[in-house]
């Protein structure tokens, strides 16, 4: 038996499939099915698909879509050139090993060379062990750590602290260190 047909085709118009694997891609990440449905239907995934500078492909097994890329341009990246930016890239669980990643890596990679692009860098989740694998034997290198941080939390810790905040810091940790230090009574 032969290897089954992967065609790959980039997203245009019609969103509906990029959405339904985005979607099953986020449930498959751990994020609830009601989160999905609403960022689909409040538009906020469509409206990102569109913006200037993001390509998204679906690739298909026997006319069936099983896997997506979406990329972005990166004309400020870590190099001298141009980057093309692989942002998403998931092929369902049934479809895995049957050449669908690659034939989604050989579009971006020809669109990142219609573009001018010398490097295309990958944002692969550090907790994706079989990601990060795939990448790495296809040459890809660990050059930067992406952290990332709630625009709130981020905003608390680099508040400047105020006195009294120190002064009742202080206090604790006086009190903490009193309570902890009890002398032994002789008998």
């Amino acid at each position: 038996m032969g290897r089954r047909s992967v065609e790959v085709t980039p997203v245009v118009d019609e969103l509906r499939d990029v959405t339904d694997l985005w979607c099953e891609a986020r449930i498959d990440a751990g994020t609830s099915p009601e989160v999905c449905s609403r960022t689909v239907a409040d538009g906020r995934l469509g409206a990102a698909l569109r913006r200037p500078g993001v390509q998204a492909f679906v690739a298909r097994l026997d006319g069936v879509a099983v896997g997506y890329v979406v990329t972005t341009d990166n004309p400020f990246g870590l190099t001298a050139t141009p980057e093309a930016t692989i942002e998403q890239l998931w092929v369902t669980p049934s479809a895995r090993r049957h050449g669908v990643a690659k034939q989604l890596l050989g579009a971006v990679l020809s669109a990142a060379e219609r573009a001018g692009c010398e490097h295309v860098v990958s944002n692969v989740p550090t907790t994706s062990r079989e990601a990060n694998r795939f990448f790495a034997r296809l040459g890809f290198g660990s050059v930067v750590t992406r952290r990332v941080v709630p625009t709130a939390l981020l905003r608390r810790r680099i508040a400047p602290a105020s006195a009294e905040t120190g002064l009742e810091l202080t206090r604790r940790r006086r009190s903490l260190r009193r309570r902890a230090f009890v002398p032994s009574r002789p008998a």
